[in-house]
């Protein structure tokens, strides 16, 4: 009786259609490659991991994140360049990595430029993203959002750093953003850029006397090869970008898209206090061992303040957009405090 009785075409189109989403052929299910530079054990890894579980947990396994972290594939700047390519979707790098797309993203590595006091607020942290996103979108790329690397400090294997001047004629690895390397050439100091992956045994050889880093990439990533740290409240409030292939996420299912950016937005919100109690964790770890850790006093800060006006000025005067949006962004969410 049944062989007499067929499917109508529209009945079996949607029959197969079902069955599809059911198996997940058909609803772009797709693996998500995250490579990173940072060790397994570094905190940044543990919400990237955090990050894939939930994405597969609201997409039902329609994106599957797969994370690389200590350099397994790329470095961050290799990574970044790959994207589009469709080797790697996403990447986290520091966000000093922006300027290699886009140099006015440099206004956030200003010296004394961001303050964690704008970013724990929700209108401005949201504003920035956008600004920035708005100058990688040409590239097909696009900024989901930005976490707290640390107010970085400086790290040297035997320069006990106790002013300014101590810092004069060291070499000094940075993330290799070009407001980080004029900062480092104003002080008559050298600075070389190089993996966070290698920055360890290149302390500990000698090929650099110090590292401009966090107190976990001090604690996880060098330790006591880096036996004295040299903090400068406020100076560097450095970050971690979220940058995805602008191409590859517009071509997911809306639902999928949608988990991925909201999954972020999520972590963002919570992550940047997590974050400066994590810092605090590293440096307590670290003075445990016997390590030196010396923070500079208000007039000390003022010096490296006045020291860092002219490269400061330098930037948004050639970036006079950027600085407009940035001033008006600080003007609606902060009152302009």
């Amino acid at each position: 009786m049944t062989s007499h009785h067929k499917p109508r075409p529209w009945i079996a189109s949607l029959i197969a259609g079902a069955l599809l989403t059911l198996t997940g052929i058909g609803t772009h299910a797709a693996d998500m490659i995250l490579p990173s530079e940072v060790a397994a054990s570094h905190w940044k890894t543990r919400y990237m991991n955090e990050f894939a579980e939930e994405v597969k947990k609201r997409t039902g396994g329609g994106v599957n994140v797969k994370v690389f972290p200590g350099g397994q594939l790329y470095s961050d700047q290799d990574a970044i360049a790959a994207l589009g390519t469709g080797s790697v979707h996403m990447v986290w790098p520091v966000a000093v990595r922006l300027e290699t797309i886009d140099p006015r993203t440099g206004y956030i590595s200003l010296p004394f430029a961001l303050s964690d006091e704008q970013m724990l607020n929700r209108c401005y942290a949201t504003g920035l993203t956008k600004v920035m996103s708005g100058y990688v979108e040409p590239r097909k790329l696009q900024v989901l959002g930005f976490l707290r690397t640390s107010d970085l400090m400086f790290i040297f294997r035997n320069r006990d750093v106790k002013r300014l001047e101590d810092v004069k004629g060291s070499k000094i690895r940075v993330t290799g953003g070009k407001v980080f390397l004029d900062i480092m050439r104003s002080l008559n100091a050298s600075p070389v850029s190089m993996a966070a992956s290698e920055m360890s045994t290149a302390l500990s050889q000698g090929a650099i006397d110090g590292v401009f880093t966090s107190p976990a990439g001090w604690s996880e990533m060098i330790g006591m090869t880096g036996k004295y740290a040299w903090y400068v409240p406020g100076m560097s409030v450095a970050t971690y970008s979220v940058i995805v292939d602008k191409v590859w996420l517009d071509a997911l299912p809306e639902a999928h898209r949608k988990a991925i950016v909201d999954v972020i937005d999520e972590i963002g919100k919570r992550q940047w206090n997590e974050a400066i109690a994590e810092d605090k964790k590293m440096i307590a770890k670290m003075t445990a061992q016997g390590a030196v850790y010396r923070v500079a006093d208000k007039a000390e800060i003022q010096r490296w303040r006045d020291l860092a006006v002219p490269g400061n000025k330098s930037f948004t005067d050639k970036h006079v957009d950027v600085t407009r949006q940035m001033a008006e962004l600080d003007a609606r969410c902060i009152g302009g405090k």
